[in-house]
């Protein structure tokens, strides 16, 4: 009789103790906000895009196209890091996602009630 492997949760990798799907969607959720709020502000004239390509992106082909192209793009980075989560250079990615969304995110709340 063979014997088959069940997978623990402490078999799956974690980053703060959440599970990489769930920091993934955490980061999603960040880029989500992000790009909202990016999108509100470039409208309103009272921000700008710092990423050059993105700022291209929007004032050519519009705030539709910069929300998907974000979204998307990030997706599939996400993908990336959950299909090699075991490996340490995943949750590093991970890791540096959260350093570069958090702040970046609150930045865009704390700009809404300014």
């Amino acid at each position: 009789m063979e014997r088959t492997h069940v997978a623990t949760v402490e078999d799956k990798p974690t980053l703060f103790g959440l599970s990489m799907p769930t920091v993934s969607w955490f980061v999603l959720y960040l880029v989500v906000i992000d790009t909202w709020l990016t999108d509100r502000s470039l409208a309103s004239r009272k921000g700008i895009e710092l990423n050059p390509f993105m700022d291209w992106l929007y004032h050519s082909w519009g705030a539709l196209a910069f929300l998907i192209s974000k979204v998307a793009l990030t997706a599939l980075c996400l993908l990336w890091i959950n299909r090699r989560a075991p490996k340490a250079q995943a949750r590093v990615a991970a890791l540096v996602a959260l350093a570069i969304y958090v702040p970046v995110a609150g930045i865009h709340i704390v700009g809404l009630y300014r």
